[in-house]
C-alpha cells in the first residue's frame, strides 16, 4: 500500500519539507529513478508513428516513484506531437539484477493533426529491467496508449533505458557549510538558461520564426564540457505552435584565460524531436550544430550567443541564431573568485490551470484546462524567476501547449499563508486556439495556504492575453507547491 499522506503529492519532490525555522544547515537526498522509452505506436488507418519519452520519478516510499514525465513524435509523419503529465511507477524486484516497473500515465497534449480529441492521454505500462551495473538498466515494456476523447488506442512493445541517482538538497536556512556547498544539488545541473533565437528557414517560404526558450545544464568531470536540456516554442513568424524539446552537449575553452576567465568560446550539438506551426520536420526528429560564445559579466550571471544550423531527417530545416541569459545555481561556477554559499529556495509546483474563454480558430470562445509544471528559482528574499510548462487535456484542443518564462514576488503575511503575484511572457500554440502568432504574456496573483510539513496549496487568478493583440484571456489556477533547499550567493 501507498502511504496514504504520499497521495498528495502532484508532480515531485513532495517529502522533505523546506525547515523555514531551522538555523542548521545540512545536505539530504532523495533517491531519483529515470527512464527514457521508444515505441512505435499505431494510428487510425494503419499509420505507425514513432514516440519517444522521457520520464523523472522520485521516491515516495514503499518502492513507489512519482513525477514528470513527456513523449513527443520521433519518426513516421508527425513531428510536432508532444504530450507532457505526471507518472506514477512500482518497482518489484525480481533477483539477479532483474526488476519490473508497472506505472501509470497521465497527461495532456497532441499536434500535427493527430487524432487526440481534448488531448489527454493515458499510458499504463510494464517494463522488464536488467541492471547494467549500480545506475544504468536496460529494459523491455508494454504500454497501451489511449487518447480517451480522440482515435488514438495503441497496444505495442518497446525499448527503455533506466538509471538511478540522488536529488540533493538543504534544509535549514543560511550560510552553507563547506562539505555541503560541494555536492551538485538538485538533479545536478549548474546553470539555467532563458534563450531568444530566429529560425530562418531553408524552405520555400524563407520565414523568420522566433523563438522563445529555457535551457538546463551541468557540468561534467572534464574541463570546459557540460550536457543538459533545453526546450523552445515559437513566438513570431507565423508558426505558432511549434515547440522542441532537445538535449545537448557543449564543449568550450577559455582562449584567454589569464585576464578574461570567464570569457568561453566552442561548439554546441543538440539532438531531440520538433515540429508543428507549419513548421515541416517529417517524423520530428531534429538535430543542430552551433557554435557559442560566453561571458559573466557580474557575480552568477552569464550572457551568450549561439549560431549554427537546423537539420531535421529530410534535410537542412533552417539556420539559427541565439542571444541567452544564464544563472549560475551554485557559487564559483562562473570563473569568478568563489563566494560564501547560502541556501536559496527553489520550488517545483505542478498546476491545474482554467481559462474559462479562451479565443478559436473558428471564432468562437471555449473554456479550456491545461496541466503544468513550474520551476521557481529565488533570486532573494521575496522575489524569484519562473520557468512553465502548460498543455492541453480537456477543452477541445488538444495539441495546445505553452510555455513561459518570468518574474514573480512573494510574501508571508501570516503564519503558513504566503501570498505573491506572476509576470510571465512566452510562446503558445496549437490545437486551433488564437495565440496571433504565437507569442503570450500573463499575469498570476496567488495565495498559498501550508497545512502541514508537506507543501503548500495555491489558488491563483489572472490573465492571458497574446502580444499582439488586446483580447485576455481569464485564467484561473489550483496547484501544489514543494520547496527545497540549493546552494546559491
Amino acid at each position: 500500500m501507498i502511504p496514504l499522506r504520499n497521495l498528495f503529492f502532484p508532480i515531485a519532490l513532495l517529502l522533505h519539507p523546506w525547515v523555514a525555522c531551522a538555523n542548521e544547515v545540512h545536505a539530504e537526498s532523495l533517491p531519483t529513478s529515470g527512464m527514457l522509452s521508444f515505441e512505435r505506436v499505431r494510428l487510425p488507418q494503419g499509420e505507425r508513428m514513432g514516440l519517444v519519452g522521457g520520464s523523472l520519478l522520485f521516491d515516495i516510499g514503499a518502492d513507489w516513484g512519482l513525477g514528470p514525465a513527456v513523449y513527443g513524435a520521433a519518426t513516421g509523419r508527425r513531428g510536432g506531437l508532444f504530450v507532457g503529465g505526471i507518472e506514477l511507477q512500482h518497482r518489484w524486484s525480481l533477483g539477479k539484477g532483474l526488476s519490473l516497473a508497472t506505472g501509470l500515465y497521465a497527461g495532456g497534449g497532441g499536434g500535427a493533426g493527430a487524432p487526440v480529441g481534448s488531448g489527454l492521454m493515458l499510458r499504463p505500462a510494464v517494463t522488464l529491467l536488467k541492471d547494467l551495473g549500480p545506475t544504468f538498466q536496460l529494459g523491455l515494456s508494454w504500454s497501451s496508449i489511449r487518447f480517451p476523447s480522440g482515435d488514438i488506442r495503441s497496444n505495442q512493445i518497446g525499448l527503455a533505458l533506466g538509471w538511478r541517482q540522488e536529488f540533493v538538497h538543504l534544509s535549514g536556512t543560511g550560510a552553507v557549510p563547506y562539505q555541503a556547498g560541494l555536492m551538485s544539488g538538485g538533479l545536478g545541473f549548474d546553470r539555467m538558461v532563458a534563450t531568444a533565437s530566429t529560425y530562418r528557414l531553408t524552405d520555400a517560404t524563407r520565414r523568420h520564426v522566433g523563438l522563445i526558450g529555457a535551457r538546463a545544464e551541468r557540468r561534467s568531470d572534464i574541463d570546459g564540457f557540460a550536457w543538459g536540456m533545453e526546450a523552445a516554442a515559437a513566438a513570431k513568424g507565423d508558426a505558432a505552435g511549434y515547440m522542441e524539446l532537445l538535449g545537448n552537449a557543449v564543449l568550450s575553452f577559455a582562449p584567454l584565460a589569464s585576464a578574461l576567465p570567464s570569457w568561453r568560446v566552442g561548439a554546441r550539438l543538440s539532438a531531440g524531436v520538433g515540429g508543428g506551426g507549419n513548421v515541416a520536420t517529417g517524423g520530428g526528429l531534429i538535430a543542430k550544430a552551433l557554435g557559442t560564445m560566453e561571458w559573466s559579466p557580474a557575480s552568477g550571471w552569464v550572457v551568450g550567443t549561439d549560431y549554427g544550423v537546423v537539420r531535421a531527417r529530410n534535410g537542412l530545416l533552417a539556420r539559427e541564431a541565439q542571444v541567452w541569459l544564464g544563472l549560475y545555481l551554485e557559487p564559483g561556477m562562473d570563473g569568478r573568485p568563489t563566494m560564501p554559499a547560502h541556501v536559496v529556495r527553489t520550488e517545483w509546483v505542478g498546476a491545474w490551470q482554467h481559462f474559462t474563454r479562451i479565443a478559436r480558430s473558428d471564432g468562437s470562445r471555449r473554456s479550456l484546462d491545461t496541466i503544468g509544471l513550474k520551476l521557481n528559482r529565488y533570486i532573494g528574499d521575496h522575489f524569484y524567476l519562473t520557468g512553465q510548462a502548460h498543455s492541453a487535456f480537456s477543452g477541445g484542443a488538444g495539441a495546445y501547449s505553452a510555455g513561459l518564462i518570468g518574474l514573480g514576488v512573494s510574501a508571508t503575511p501570516a503564519a503558513s499563508v504566503r501570498v505573491g503575484a506572476e509576470a510571465l511572457v512566452g510562446a503558445a500554440g496549437g490545437g486551433g486556439v488564437t495565440t496571433t502568432g504565437g507569442a503570450i504574456t500573463q499575469a498570476l496573483v496567488w495565495t498559498a495556504w501550508q497545512p502541514g510539513r508537506v507543501g503548500e496549496i495555491r489558488l491563483g487568478v489572472g490573465a492571458s492575453r497574446p502580444l499582439h493583440n488586446s483580447r485576455t484571456e481569464p485564467v484561473a489556477e489550483l496547484s501544489w507547491s514543494r520547496a527545497f533547499g540549493m546552494a546559491g550567493s
